[in-house]
């Protein structure tokens, strides 16, 4: 898709005050080219100094840390090499000084111009534009300065100064790609505010101030860091994960440094926001509303930080500020099948607030769960990094503990996300009837209304495939996020929402749970969606769980008043590893899995016609993502029906 269609389709999706919004907004930044190409940059009133340090000054979390776990010193070691693992990633070389303009993956630098209107979507322009702000998120810094604060190797130091400070060097206010968005500066603040924490345990109050060779230029970037993004926050239809990410980058600042009156005028209207939008933007049954799973995880690990930050610094969140977190980690739990993690619903990036291990996150959201268990001291286990810091994090002088604790209860609903669980007997079912995703463009939904994935024994079988790619190639984009890529039905080869952009959509599809009930011991839901009114007709599914024999019913409807279907669709995406094949003396497919000794039957509707497709590129079928950047062939099973106008398609799976 062009600029030209871009935009328009990005007009068709605003409302009219925020047309006049961001009309007046690129008005304004014409003349703010001018003055920032000319050199200007804003300064603060007074020096910018240390504030207060996320994990105060207690010296013998060095000491328990070392307790607990030991420094990975060969991957340290790439990192003073400077070669990292960015998005699990085989080591990318990030060069000496780094090229902070320069994305590792394909060698693109960026022009040096303004940040506001580059147009970070062009890869011929900027690269794959995730790797350099994930580069320029300087996360890899957290794990360098642990490795210092734990052992006093003065080599860890020297690497996170010498990388902030060409970065300081290289990047002036408002020039070049990491100048184009508030939430990739909010993520370098959060950043430079647990280094400068870091340091302080091993070296003092100043922390980073003592370390960097012009304190007052350390200051004054990071006071224009927040006054970009204080003056630059994603509003209207882009006020999503974006918005809650920026106010807590610059809340969280306005903490650990000390930025004179204007820090506390940030401070107090970031604190006021970040209660709004966390109310506005989460369901009060703990489902964020860009309903894509990933997403989530990033809203929750967003404000459980300000959380425990808040009760460091003595400017606490509310009841249902906290409230709202217990209830988003319940939901990642009740989605979650025993010793797995959730199904990849929607969109995922892959990203996170900090991290504190050199390695790649492998387990992202038992991470961040047992993270949140740790944090309000319900758990007696194991503990990772993230838990250890964020706990450290928080005080516990004056802060209730709440009521956290979970127990697996099938069937769980979420009528506000519109996700139904159902389960037992070793299986997991995630059914999906939500709407399609947040605010008007609704960004990072999937057009998945009633899809399902299914888990057995803590390993999803039925899957949804992921994401792939955001920029980088737009078909696979549209794939990715397409009807074809769930486990639903697609009608006459058209998307149940129409796909207007790499994050934008036109027609939309409602979905609702109709009824939930449990008789006999089976679970029972049914959904519909309303995607393919156009064309007259309306889809329906009812699940009918049964943990005694360990069989899932699928029944399938379209149903409409003068509708007609040319073609239906109805696919079923298996997980890498996943075999499946036709038994005729069983007249049905049967899935097995290397290393289980479990295996599907799957009696599909006979009088629909099926094929198995895998790694297949024209057309695109047959894939699963499991990571951003990354594709592998995987099973599909996909079935047809022509010509009628009325379907029905009644599927049933066996677990042995």
């Amino acid at each position: 898709m062009n600029r030209l269609n871009w935009l328009i389709n990005r007009l068709r999706a605003m409302s009219v005050p925020e047309v006049i919004f961001r009309a007046r907004r690129s008005a304004l930044q014409r003349q703010e080219r001018s003055r920032v190409m000319a050199g200007w940059k804003p300064q603060p009133d007074v020096a910018v100094k240390p504030g207060v340090p996320l994990f105060g000054d207690d010296v013998n979390l060095c000491t328990e840390w070392n307790s607990r776990f030991q420094l990975d010193q060969s991957r340290l070691e790439e990192y003073l090499a400077g070669r990292l693992n960015l998005f699990g990633h085989e080591p990318l070389d990030i060069g000496s000084p780094v090229a902070w303009h320069r994305d590792p993956v394909t060698g693109i630098e960026s022009p040096r111009v303004f940040g506001k209107t580059l147009n970070y979507r062009d890869d011929h322009i900027v690269g794959n534009v995730k790797f350099t702000w994930e580069l320029g998120r300087h996360q890899h810094l957290v794990p360098l300065a642990v490795a210092y604060a734990v052992s006093g190797d003065v080599r860890y130091r020297q690497a996170v100064v010498k990388q902030i400070e060409s970065w300081i060097e290289q990047n002036p206010f408002g020039i070049g790609i990491h100048w184009c968005t508030s939430l990739e500066a909010s993520l370098r603040l959060i950043s430079w505010a647990v280094v400068h924490s870091l340091l302080v345990l091993r070296d003092g109050e100043s922390g980073l101030f003592a370390a960097v060779k012009d304190a007052p230029r350390l200051g004054e970037s990071i006071y224009q860091q927040a006054y970009f993004v204080r003056h630059f926050l994603s509003r209207y239809s882009s006020a999503n994960n974006h918005l809650i990410g920026e106010l807590s980058g610059l809340w969280v600042t306005c903490q650990v440094f000390d930025l004179g009156n204007k820090g506390r005028e940030w401070s107090a209207f970031a604190q006021q926001e970040l209660e709004r939008e966390a109310e506005k933007q989460v369901h009060t049954d703990g489902v964020d509303k860009e309903q894509a799973f990933y997403y989530h995880l990033w809203v929750l690990e967003y404000l459980l930080f300000v959380w425990i930050a808040g009760t460091r610094s003595g400017k606490g969140f509310s009841e249902a500020f906290m409230q709202r977190i217990l209830a988003m980690a319940h939901f990642l739990r009740d989605v979650s099948p025993d010793g797995g993690e959730p199904p990849q619903v929607g969109d995922a990036d892959d990203g996170f607030v900090a991290r504190f291990e050199p390695d790649w996150p492998e387990t992202p959201y038992r991470e961040l769960l047992d993270a949140v268990d740790y944090v309000f001291g319900n758990s007696a286990g194991a503990v990772n990094q993230k838990a250890f810091w964020y706990r450290a994090i928080r005080a516990t002088d004056g802060v209730a503990r709440p009521e956290s604790g979970w127990h697996r209860s099938y069937p769980a609903v979420y009528p506000q996300g519109g996700y139904v669980v159902l389960g037992g007997a070793g299986c997991h079912v995630v059914f999906d009837a939500g709407p399609l995703g947040y605010l008007g463009i609704a960004a990072h939904g999937h057009a998945d209304a009633l899809s399902f994935c299914l888990a057995v024994d803590g390993e999803w079988w039925l899957v949804d495939p992921g994401t792939y790619a955001y920029h980088s190639d737009p078909e696979w984009r549209s794939y990715f996020r397409g009807t074809a890529a769930h486990n639903t039905i697609r009608v006459n080869q058209e998307d149940q929402s129409q796909i207007t952009g790499p994050f934008m959509w036109g027609r939309k599809a409602g979905a609702w749970i109709e009824n939930l009930e449990e008789i006999s011991d089976i679970q029972m839901v049914t959904a519909f969606h309303t995607g393919y009114k156009h064309l007259g007709l309306t889809h329906s599914r009812t699940l009918r769980f049964s943990p005694a024999d360990a069989r899932l019913e699928l029944v399938d409807e379209l149903k409409g008043a003068g509708g007609r279907t040319e073609l239906a669709e109805i696919y079923y995406h298996f997980a890498p590893g996943v075999d499946i094949e036709w038994i005729a003396a069983e007249r049905c497919w049967v899935a097995t899995r290397e290393g289980s000794q479990k295996r599907l039957r799957i009696y599909t509707d006979l009088s629909w016609k099926y094929e198995i497709t895998r790694g297949n590129a024209n057309p695109i079928s047959g894939w699963y993502s499991p990571a951003l950047e990354e594709k592998v062939p995987a099973n599909t099973l996909r079935g047809e029906a022509v010509s009628a106008a009325s379907l029905k398609s009644v599927t049933r799976i066996v677990v042995e």
